[in-house]
């Protein structure tokens, strides 16, 4: 069976009406969910963009024992076990940080394609002046922003636009290698991330008439810092133009695939990496960000649903469309699921236990298939999707990296099976705040209202995580911590990096 994954980069679950009521205008995703099993309650694991990545393609949950770095040289991935198993692999990419800087993420696939230009990425060198959308205080990194615009400033239409470029390379490579046997395509595209810059038509779906500045590549913080109520609707409005941007060239690619017959042996995967704030809790952004002394201060926030939740959905030739799963699942799940995919492995449901076995022998290096599965996190979801069962893990665990992190930035979303959400920071006898990213203080602003402590939420009734009840809950959340730590301890991560989160202070 061949197979094509598609990631699109901070994409919100509730972008999709499949999930919901939904402004954003989505009818290729819509045809696809329609086609596919939606997962309703699908998590990240490791946050953010690249930790993310790493989890995905290794069905482990990096976060433990890595940070944001370059893919590890002991790491066995995905492409590599499909390569070895005899699959022609391929990742078309416009996600700088997954190939800039030494990053390496293309290791191990038959073949890559990078598009050029997002984001930071160091491209073009001309013109060296650039006039910013929006006055620097209200933009995350003025220096970053500009080489995104002078990468940018050859665009003509609609085609040009990154998602655009890296749905149409995917299209020509699947007219080159559709008769190969069994194929398994990446496609990475860093839309609907900032910079939101989709053609006008796209914003004027959601705010048609807006004149004044554009700050479109916003700093992670407390919007009214620096936003006008009508800056951040219209940054909302960009960004849900930027969401139907990808849906429709997510949608060129669909096409292709039913024109070259590819539908009956092809099985799509749809997923993000994480989501967004646009207001939401009183920020914009995933995190918070400021400049300091001429760097860069990191702080995390807390993991609300908005960035922790991400949409998921499978669809696989032959077998029924259009269901919801409700089990919680995770992005380390993905893994097994594509190699059960391929017919690598079978996961089979017995009782009350999930058990897998390897059913195609093989080798990577010196690693033998099943040694590269015992290392697996992750379980493959197609019991889900076959619906021989309705459970897949009785809760999850969203986290920062737990590397080199003091209290602060080590934050974490543990959300059970019942509902219950408890966020935690760990507890550390010395708090540095020491940004793993810059090592700056937190600027007094933010320190007084970013949370540390734990906050506990009962989802079925507060959805939105507005209402903490730690008070009158305590026994709730020492349960939902010591199952944390026990579940750690588990999956293997090292005592170095378990001293502070074993603890619990409310």
């Amino acid at each position: 069976m061949n197979i094509i994954f598609i990631m699109s980069d901070s994409f919100r679950h509730d972008n999709l009406s499949c999930y919901g009521g939904s402004r954003v205008k989505t009818p290729n995703l819509d045809r696809l969910a329609a086609q596919s099993v939606v997962f309703d309650h699908a998590y990240l694991g490791s946050f953010p963009t690249v930790p993310n990545r790493l989890d995905t393609m290794t069905g482990r949950f990096s976060c433990i024992e890595y940070q944001w770095q370059p893919l590890p040289r002991e790491a066995v991935t995905l492409q590599e076990l499909l390569g070895a198993a005899g699959y022609l692999t391929q990742m078309i990419v416009d996600t700088p940080h997954l190939i800039a800087e030494g990053f390496n993420y293309n290791r191990g696939f038959d073949g890559w394609e990078w598009l050029r230009g997002q984001e930071n990425d160091r491209w073009k060198t001309s013109p060296r002046d650039i006039t910013l959308p929006a006055d620097d205080y209200k933009l995350r990194t003025p220096q970053v922003i500009k080489r995104h615009f002078r990468n940018t400033l050859w665009w003509k239409n609609e085609e040009d636009r990154f998602v655009a470029r890296t749905m149409t390379q995917a299209c020509r490579w699947l007219e080159e290698n559709y008769q190969e046997p069994n194929f398994f395509l990446w496609v990475d595209t860093f839309d609907p991330h900032e910079p939101w810059d989709p053609p006008k038509e796209y914003i004027d779906l959601y705010d048609p008439g807006y004149t004044g500045q554009e700050p479109n590549y916003p700093v992670y913080g407390f919007w009214k810092d620096f936003l006008t109520e009508k800056e951040l609707a219209h940054n909302r409005a960009c960004y849900m133009g930027e969401a139907t941007l990808v849906d429709t060239w997510v949608g060129r690619l669909l096409d292709k695939v039913d024109a070259l017959g590819l539908t009956e042996n092809t099985a799509i995967l749809f997923v993000s990496d994480h989501g967004f704030l646009i207001g939401e809790h009183g920020h914009i952004g995933k995190s918070y960000i400021r400049e300091v002394n001429g760097g860069f201060f990191y702080e995390a926030i807390r993991m609300y649903d908005n960035i922790r939740r991400i949409p998921l959905m499978i669809r696989v030739p032959g077998w029924k469309g259009g269901r919801h799963v409700h089990a919680l699942v995770q992005t380390p799940d993905l893994t097994p699921t594509i190699l059960e995919l391929a017919g690598i492995l079978r996961t089979e449901v017995l009782g009350e236990s999930i058990h897998t076995e390897l059913t195609k022998p093989g080798i990577f290096h010196n690693h033998s298939f099943a040694e590269c599965l015992e290392r697996m996190h992750g379980k493959s979801l197609l019991p889900l999707v076959r619906g021989e069962t309705s459970r897949h893990r009785d809760f999850v665990a969203c986290s920062n990296t737990l590397v080199n992190h003091s209290q602060r930035l080590a934050k974490a979303a543990l959300v059970t099976e019942d509902g219950w959400c408890l966020h935690y920071s760990g507890s550390y006898d010395q708090d540095t705040r020491q940004g793993g990213l810059a090592g700056f203080d937190l600027p007094r602003d933010g320190a007084s209202t970013i949370p540390v402590e734990p906050g506990l939420f009962y989802l079925p009734d507060d959805p939105g995580e507005n209402q903490d009840v730690m008070t009158g809950n305590e026994a709730i959340a020492r349960e939902i911590h010591a199952r944390y730590v026990r579940w750690l301890e588990e999956i293997g991560t090292p005592l170095q990096h378990l001293a502070g989160r074993r603890k619990f202070k409310l």
